[in-house]
């Protein structure tokens, strides 16, 4: 086989991309793997060393890039991450890759509690949807926020700051244009990005304003936060 550096390899060199290769393949398919992540992640990095770039070795196994970089992110984990996988507490190719996404420092954290059962893959989901608003939240303390609102049903709704970003009792006046206080679980707001969680009632009546005024929850929400939206009756 021929590598993006233009040279043969050697038979040795065929042997290890070939394991590696097969390794990759078969760690891509449904059921147990034989190798952990961390273990599949290295065969990756000899394939890539040996063929020349991500995208040679996707197009050897036939497979998208995103499928093969998914692999390639668990290299971005911190060590201690790295061991819960190495020790079949983290197996899942999804849960790893959003681990991967988060700062370094909140990484262990996060996977030390979906280890002890404490958060599953899609609290870590919407963790990393709350990072990426509020950089600056101690990680315990997002954690804390999903584990408590998990078993309530809620809206959460992401809006981009009015500038220059008005009190919490503003935004939360503008709100009950159209959404009672009471249907206002939270509102969070960070560095340009907020969000805000209705209830079930709170949501419901989102939408039946936006269908009204003709445009999407997210658009309305956003009017109604910049302060364009007036009182119901038209004052």
């Amino acid at each position: 086989m021929t590598t993006d550096k233009g040279h043969s390899l050697t038979r040795t060199e065929q042997l290890q991309l070939d394991d590696a290769l097969a390794a990759l393949l078969a760690s891509t398919r449904r059921g147990k793997r034989s190798l952990n992540l961390v273990e599949v992640s290295e065969k990756l990095r000899s394939a890539v060393q040996l063929l020349g770039s991500l995208r040679a070795v996707a197009d050897a196994l036939g497979l998208s890039d995103e499928t093969v970089r998914q692999f390639s992110r668990i290299e971005k984990l911190s060590p201690g991450v790295k061991k819960l996988i190495a020790s079949g507490q983290i197996t899942g190719m999804d849960l790893a890759d959003r681990l991967s996404r988060l700062p370094s420092a909140d990484q262990h954290p996060v996977a030390a509690a979906v280890a002890s059962g404490t958060v599953d893959a899609h609290d870590v989901r919407a963790i990393l949807a709350l990072r990426k608003a509020f950089p600056k939240v101690p990680i315990q303390q997002l954690i804390r926020r999903i584990r408590s609102s998990r078993n309530i049903k809620e809206y959460v709704a992401e809006f981009l700051m009015p500038h220059p970003a008005p009190s919490t009792t503003t935004l939360l006046k503008r709100l009950s244009r159209v959404i009672a206080r009471r249907e206002v679980r939270d509102l969070e707001m960070g560095e340009g990005v907020g969000r805000l969680f209705l209830t079930a009632n709170g949501k419901a009546a989102l939408e039946d304003a936006a269908r009204k005024e003709g445009v999407t929850k997210r658009e309305l929400l956003q009017h109604l936060l910049n302060g364009e939206v007036k009182q119901r009756d038209g004052r």
